[in-house]
């Protein structure tokens, strides 16, 4: 167990929303999510459904999707090791923007609103540092579909 506990340690060195946090932090954060595993094709949350979790990538690769029709499936991106996906539900009581589905055979680590904002809480020197990164990748994921609503928008006008 502990040599799982270390090399999620390491993991969690790489993953960008917590770069700058010490071994102690990080330690302590490391303790508040928990493992899941997913096939290929699983779902790991449905869009519009509700949610209180952020996951993390921890092995393989997942899909984010818009689904009106599961058979007319449109992958906006392919995330993978490292990456985290769900943030949205620790920040706001609202339903999710998208589905997200295992592309690969993932391993996924999840953490709770509420244990987030606990760390937070207990941590404000990690904490802040934690959501201003996660501030500034929302605020880039915002601008990258904000170019491709505008490269679609320009595109309709020739239409």
């Amino acid at each position: 167990m502990q040599q799982e506990n270390d090399s999620i340690l390491e993991f969690f060195k790489k993953v960008d929303i917590f770069s700058g946090l010490d071994d102690h932090a990080l330690h302590e954060l490391s303790n508040l999510f928990a493992e899941k595993n997913y096939k290929q094709g699983d779902i790991i949350f449905q869009e519009e459904s509700i949610g209180n979790t952020m996951m993390i990538i921890f092995g393989g690769e997942v899909r984010v999707s818009q689904t009106p029709n599961p058979e007319m499936e449109e992958a906006l991106v392919v995330l993978k090791n490292g990456d985290f996906f769900g943030e949205m539900a620790v920040l706001e009581d609202l339903p999710r923007s998208a589905t997200t589905i295992a592309h690969t055979d993932a391993v996924i680590l999840e953490i709770s609103r509420e244990h987030f904002w606990k760390f937070i809480e207990l941590d404000n020197k990690s904490g802040l540092k934690i959501v201003t990164k996660l501030a500034r990748i929302i605020s880039a994921r915002l601008r990258e579909a904000d170019k491709k609503l505008k490269a679609f928008t320009d595109l309709a006008k020739w239409i």
